[in-house]
This record gives structure tokens, sequence and C-alpha cells, in this order.
């Protein structure tokens, strides 16, 4: 990939509008995970889970605050700080785990004056988590959470005593993925018997190069991923 091509990719990086509120000249503390992707290392990591920090204010959940992970290509694990007021007592904690095959696709949220009251965060597999309550006013992020044609890829946002702002960086999936669009699409033809049937038969008239395409469409799910990961790295 050249690096015209992943200068597209990182343009194509927009942000949600920054929700919660913002106190200058005070304590409020920042937390940032933009790094994890710039035209240096736009396909080295991925989101692999989220930790929330749950308090309780009046007898409702409270968000005080969150923990991303991310993962590089070879598997390893990269925690962010905590994003908390530590001296704050949690009740619970929730960790929503995203799968190598997996990703955030939508985003909601509710908020207050003073701080973000709830998150619901939703995967292109349907997989979802909701943390906090049902206080505050129903914010609408873009249009993000119209379709599951965008990935998240990190957060930001602010915090004191509890969860104060956030925002989300995301990307249309089908740009990110452009450079291994084409794995994609073999892939889903060679699930086709009568496809692969065809291939098949002519197989031996390939070029390597299309042998080996063909053969790595087919491989295991966890195999193929593998070779995915690889391409973008």
């Amino acid at each position: 990939m050249n690096q015209s091509d992943i200068d597209e990719i990182c343009d194509a990086i927009k942000c949600t509008a920054f929700f919660g509120t913002i106190f200058p000249n005070t304590d409020q503390k920042r937390f940032d995970d933009t790094n994890y992707f710039n035209r240096e290392n736009i396909f080295h990591y991925r989101l692999s889970k989220i930790r929330f920090f749950i308090g309780e204010n009046e007898g409702k959940p409270l968000i005080l605050g969150l923990q991303t992970f991310f993962k590089d290509f070879y598997g390893k694990e990269y925690i962010s700080q905590e994003s908390r007021d530590d001296t704050e007592k949690e009740i619970d904690i929730k960790d929503f785990e995203i799968p190598s095959n997996d990703f955030i696709c939508n985003f909601h949220l509710r908020a207050g004056y003073e701080r973000i009251t709830q998150i619901k965060l939703k995967t292109i597999k349907g997989k979802e988590l909701t943390v906090g309550s049902d206080e505050g006013e129903e914010k609408v992020l873009d249009y993000i959470n119209e379709n599951k044609e965008y990935m998240i890829l990190f957060f930001f946002g602010a915090y004191r005593k509890s969860l104060e702002a956030i925002a989300a960086g995301y990307i249309p999936i089908k740009t990110y993925l452009r450079p291994t669009i084409g794995f994609f699409e073999l892939r889903k033809k060679y699930k086709n018997k009568f496809f692969k049937q065809k291939i098949e038969e002519k197989l031996d008239k390939l070029d390597e190069k299309d042998k080996v395409l063909f053969k790595t469409c087919g491989l295991p799910e966890n195999c193929f991923n593998c070779v995915i990961k690889y391409c973008l790295f």
C-alpha cells in the first residue's frame, strides 16, 4: 500500500460531536486514544475491549469513567490509563469485549448538564452493552447510528468525579478495509459450491498467485483473519 492510499484512509477518519461539558480552569482531566490511528500506525491496532467503572448517585448507576484496551497485529495488548477519579468508589465494573472479527458500529449516549449519564454500544454482529441510567437527554451522534456502515476506532473525552464528556472517532468500514476488500468478496463467492466447483475445475490453469489467492479464501476463519491482518500490517 502506498502513502497516498494511507493518507486517503486516514483522511476518512471523522469524529462525532463532543458531547457533555468542558469546565475550564478546573481539575477536569482529558483522555484521548487518537494516537492509535495515525499515518504511521493506521492498521497496527484495533480496539479490543472497553472497561466501564460504575458508581452510584442517588441510587442510580453513575459512569465514573472508562479504560480502553487495544491489540496489535501480534495479539499483544496495550492498556490505556484508567480515565476516572480513583478516589471515587466503584460498585461495579463492566467489560465490553470486542472479538477480532467484530467491531463497534453504533454508539448511543445520554447526557445531562454535568455528566454523561448513559452509553450504549453495539457491534456489527449484534453484541450490545448499556451502562448508566436513563437520566439526561438522548444525543444524536451524526449519522453513524442509522446504519452499520461505520467502524468506531477510538474514544476521547474528559472526567472529574464522573465521566463528563465523550466523543468517538470512526471511519467507513469499506474505506478501512479497501486494501483487502477483494479477499472478502472472493471468500463470499467461495462459499457458493457452484462457483467453487468451476474454479477448482480449472485451478491447474491458473498462475501461482491466483492459486494462492483462491486457497487463502478457503482457509478457516482464524487463519483467514491472520492473512488479512498481515496484508493490512
